[in-house]
């Protein structure tokens, strides 16, 4: 009865480590299965116009399939810069999915087949001057009208989708305004090998898009640069009315004391394309390096070498007080009876332990001249 049941729960250790280890048989491409291009259109438009664009559609599945169109406006999720896509109509704001027209029709695609759809933005004659925001949106079930609800009227879809975002400036009075809210390394002091992590925290307070670029100028306590990190060179944008996070590093393997961050930023239109002309914004911050693996032996070393050496001061001034007074014919008092006598040996022992301490700080000192 026993080896009846080591035998059921061997097989079912055999089973379940034979599922676990059966690879997935798609991959998250896959399970999507559509590519679009371009993923975003920015463009610079007057009140009355008319754009005519393209989308490429592509097919990556493995079957056919048919997909159907579906429009969006978009609007800031969180600081992360991720687009939170929302029925048009669902809410005011400065959205632009109305000027859109698409075909509606399902646009069939065998597999790796690739089409290319036509489509016209018509800017109303009336529109304000600022930022507008919208999506095409590419899905594998026909739209669904939802006839209740605060998204009454609003085509739904579900199931896999593909975006390309929609961002227009209409002329005008273009408000341009972005400020350094945030701008931090995760920790204060780092040790070797390091990363430093920046967080920037940029907000936008007019009423379009802007796209910050700059550098970050990285400098050591001598004020010469060592590095410097490209910000935003993907050029991302800040929508009117929110904050976006940005996250860049620094790795290394060396480097010793407080370092200066510099973050210099430049965004905005030029006032011949109806911009307020370029800005720039500016903000600091410093940060330590202390290799504790390095400093600590280097402390305790120095250390043992100030006590060795007063040990050595100690050994040869009584020494030499020994010597003065048998050379004056002076009796050997109770002081120097007490005082510390080593041994040759342990003279030995000191001279060397203080000529290898003194090897070992010439090895620290010579990598941070020309190492670190």
């Amino acid at each position: 009865m026993k080896f009846k049941k080591i035998k059921v729960v061997l097989f079912l250790i055999f089973s379940l480590s034979f599922f676990a280890f059966i690879p997935a048989k798609t991959t998250k491409a896959q399970a999507i299965g559509i590519k679009i291009s371009p993923t975003k259109t920015e463009e610079m438009v007057n009140p009355g116009d008319v754009l005519n664009e393209k989308i490429k559609v592509t097919n990556e599945s493995n079957s056919a399939k048919t997909f159907f169109v579906y429009l969006r406006d978009f609007k800031a999720a969180g600081e992360t810069g991720i687009a939170n896509l929302i029925a048009p109509g669902s809410e005011p704001g400065p959205y632009l999915s109305s000027w859109i027209n698409i075909t509606d029709q399902g646009l069939e695609l065998a597999p790796s087949e690739e089409k290319t759809i036509d489509f016209t933005i018509n800017v109303p004659k009336n529109a304000g001057p600022g930022g507008y925001y919208g999506a095409v949106v590419f899905g594998t079930e026909p739209p669904k009208i939802n006839v209740t609800g605060e998204e009454r009227g609003a085509a739904m879809s579900i199931a896999q989708q593909a975006a390309s975002l929609i961002l227009l400036r209409v002329s005008g009075d273009i408000i341009e305004v972005a400020d350094i809210r945030e701008f931090t390394t995760d920790k204060r002091i780092y040790s070797l090998p390091f990363e430093i992590k920046f967080l920037t925290r940029i907000e936008n307070t007019g009423n379009v898009h802007v796209k910050p670029r700059g550098e970050i100028f990285i400098k050591n306590m001598l004020g010469q640069e060592v590095t410097k990190i490209y910000f935003n060179d993907v050029g991302a944008n800040v929508l009117p009315g929110t904050i976006r996070r940005f996250e860049d590093s620094w790795p290394g393997t060396r480097g010793l004391g407080k370092y200066q961050a510099a973050l210099i930023l430049s965004f905005g239109t030029s006032a011949e394309q109806g911009g307020q002309g370029k800005q720039t914004l500016y903000l600091e911050n410093t940060f330590w390096i202390l290799p504790w693996k390095i400093i600590i032996p280097t402390v305790l070393a120095l250390t043992l070498l100030i006590i060795l050496i007063s040990l050595l001061l100690k050994f040869y001034k009584n020494k030499a007080v020994k010597k003065a007074m048998r050379q004056m014919g002076i009796r050997q008092t109770g002081y120097a009876s007490r005082q510390y006598r080593p041994s040759l040996k342990l003279h030995l022992a000191l001279i060397i332990s203080v000529f290898l301490l003194l090897i070992f700080l010439i090895s620290v000192i010579i990598y941070f001249i020309f190492f670190a």
